[in-house]
């Protein structure tokens, strides 16, 4: 190890050791030499196993190009607020916000990496008042194909198991692109009609109600019988189709009212009759509906009938829209990357910072289906390089407002190092460290707990960087 690089470990790996962020430094082979207590219980990776051994060794998934660490060493990469996932020692999926930079000797020789992150799980978990005890478990930040760390996603998709296995109908409501048809299927996979022996006895079949004309609706839904209108045939509508499993209802407000009686008598007593027939045949489903209008507006414009309406509510779940949950945006951009990289040859493995607040910054009318479109055309105009560094939002956001991206986790240290010995770079960090546990923490006593050192001494700290106590802290 360069002997500069452990003489600043030796000043500052105390510090280090009391923070409750991952950090993580390497040396210039690419061997860890400081790996804190936070870091190994996020990777799930005994400390002691990973200081003196190769970082790939210990993240066999990752390469030299998807390591930012070994991005920063071999080629002086800068990172500040940058996004990375990687799979864990336990297999989970872990999220992060970081800063990594390389760090320099006297001399401006690169000769190791730093990185210090936050973990988002961890995060969301105290972002609102209560969120703690609704918060997600680090496991499920992508369950039934719902991405999402919010705490109230969390809560609906939850909602939406003790639902499913009830075997209720249930109203979606939403806009456009919220995710209502993923919900309808975990609705459809909670439930014991998902447990048939075969997906043909327990079918899932889905109806867009805006995408048939009002005069096929009838015929579609409910089936024909022969000769009831010139050319029709014995034919058994969706209703049959979807006998012993799930019908699902989307675009419910584009449903015509003459229709609406008919499937209300569905609901109601289980029975039907083909187009042009007298004949009744029962029906065993379970209907869920979405509608992109809430109940209000929808009985408001007459576009749903009182009592189809409490018919299919039994059970109702408002989906929030992307604006609502905005930290989801990074785990859900970091999803379409990986889903649609092969557009640009798989080269793309990360997206920049500038292009990650780019896409913070945005309202998203569309939602999450907006976002993987802007996702998808981002990757197709990426021309070279490693990165997403230009996200081509398109005229489908024309109508967009610019939304303040969040704050970075970290004091921006974009540009340190240059000139810089290797000891004043480490005090940087400290400096960084020190400012974002007073924005955390008004007591000074708790800071220093948390520092593992006597007040005194941070007192003795803050006055050496110049840091500016706020007159909250006591």
């Amino acid at each position: 190890m360069d002997t500069e690089l452990a003489s600043a470990l030796a000043i500052f790996s105390q510090l280090f050791d009391a923070m409750p962020q991952p950090v993580a430094i390497i040396d210039s082979e690419g061997n860890y030499v400081y790996y804190n207590q936070e870091s190994a219980k996020i990777d799930a990776y005994p400390a002691e196993r990973a200081v003196g051994h190769p970082l790939l060794d210990i993240y066999p998934a990752m390469d030299a190009e998807s390591s930012t660490l070994l991005q920063a060493l071999h080629h002086g990469k800068r990172y500040t607020g940058a996004f990375q996932a990687f799979i864990n020692a336990q297999g989970r999926l872990v999220q992060q916000i970081h800063t990594t930079l390389p760090l320099l000797n006297r001399r401006g020789a690169v000769v190791g990496a730093v990185e210090i992150a936050r973990d988002l799980a961890a995060a969301g978990a105290g972002a609102n008042d209560g969120a703690s005890a609704i918060a997600p478990n680090k496991q499920e930040t992508c369950r039934h194909g719902i991405v999402s760390q919010d705490p109230a996603m969390q809560v609906l998709i939850r909602q939406a198991e003790a639902l499913g296995k009830a075997g209720v109908n249930v109203l979606l409501c939403g806009e456009t692109g919220t995710g209502k048809e993923l919900f309808a299927r975990l609705l459809h996979q909670s439930s014991q009609r998902a447990g048939a022996p075969s997906p043909s006895l327990s079918p899932f079949v889905v109806l867009n109600c805006a995408a048939i004309p009002e005069t096929l609706f009838e015929s579609t839904l409910f089936g024909t019988a022969r000769g009831a209108f010139t050319g029709a045939q014995e034919r058994q509508g969706l209703i049959e189709t979807a006998n012993s499993g799930t019908l699902f209802l989307d675009e419910l407000n584009s449903l015509p009212w003459s229709v609406q009686g008919k499937l209300l008598r569905v609901l109601q007593d289980g029975m039907f009759s083909r187009v042009g027939s007298n004949k009744e045949i029962r029906a065993d489903l379970r209907v869920i509906a979405a509608a992109n209008e809430t109940q209000q507006e929808m009985l408001a414009a007459r576009k749903l009938r009182p009592d189809l309406l409490y018919r299919l509510n039994i059970g109702q779940l408002s989906i929030p829209p992307l604006r609502e949950r905005r930290g989801d945006i990074p785990l859900l951009a970091e999803a379409f990357l990986q889903k649609h990289r092969g557009v640009a040859g798989g080269r793309v493995k990360r997206i920049a910072p500038a292009a990650m607040r780019q896409l913070q910054a945005c309202r998203w009318p569309g939602n999450v289906r907006m976002l993987e479109n802007v996702m998808q055309r981002s990757l197709i105009f990426c021309e070279t390089g490693d990165e997403l560094q230009a996200i081509w939002i398109g005229e489908d956001a024309a109508d967009t407002r610019p939304h303040d991206a969040p704050a970075e986790p970290l004091a921006d240290t974009q540009g340190q190092g240059s000139g810089l010995s290797l000891e004043e770079q480490m005090s940087s960090y400290e400096k960084t460290l020190l400012i974002g546990l007073l924005k955390e923490h008004a007591s000074l006593s708790e800071v220093a707990r948390r520092c593992a050192i006597p007040r005194a001494t941070l007192q003795y700290k803050l006055k050496k960087h110049n840091i500016t106590l706020h007159r909250s802290a006591s």
